[in-house]
């Protein structure tokens, strides 16, 4: 319970110096943080974790709940499912996963709120998308070191 009440105070931190120092495009830190998450304690707690995260995005913004609970929770699945499945984690397959993650991310807010509200992303370019995209993965490289499930096997986590 104290690591999971950790990592949301440190969610909301991260969400409140996203709105403080990023204006515009911003890379999506709080995914980076439900994947670091899942990898570390597996896929329930990070199914979890990803909902419980997902509801302070959702209640911060004032619009509605259900966009980040749904594709927050949806992305500690899915880690948590390739972590069991892969033999080897490295800074190519964390790459490869972290922008495969933040489209499905992407793609099920735009879905919800689309379904659920009055907004439409029909006439939205396609260029914002791309760019959260690359500044999740980039965010997410600069953390490979701690995102690193290796780590823990040698007890110099830093968690």
């Amino acid at each position: 319970m104290r690591p999971l009440l950790f990592y949301l105070l440190f969610a909301y931190c991260v969400l409140t110096v996203q709105a403080i120092f990023f204006k515009g495009i911003k890379p999506d830190f709080v995914l980076v943080l439900v994947c670091l998450y899942s990898l570390k304690y597996g896929q329930v707690k990070g199914i979890a974790y990803g909902a419980l995260s997902g509801m302070l995005i959702d209640t911060v913004s004032g619009f509605i709940l259900g966009p980040h609970i749904i594709s927050k929770s949806i992305a500690g699945f899915l880690l948590g499912m390739l972590k069991e499945h892969l033999f080897q984690w490295n800074l190519f397959i964390n790459t490869l996963v972290m922008a495969f993650l933040s489209v499905i991310n992407i793609f099920l807010v735009y879905l919800v709120l689309e379904a659920f509200s009055k907004v439409s992303f029909m006439n939205r370019s396609i260029e914002i998308s791309v760019i959260e995209i690359v500044y999740t993965t980039i965010a997410a490289l600069i953390l490979y070191p701690v995102f690193n499930p290796l780590r823990d096997k040698a007890g110099d986590s830093p968690f």
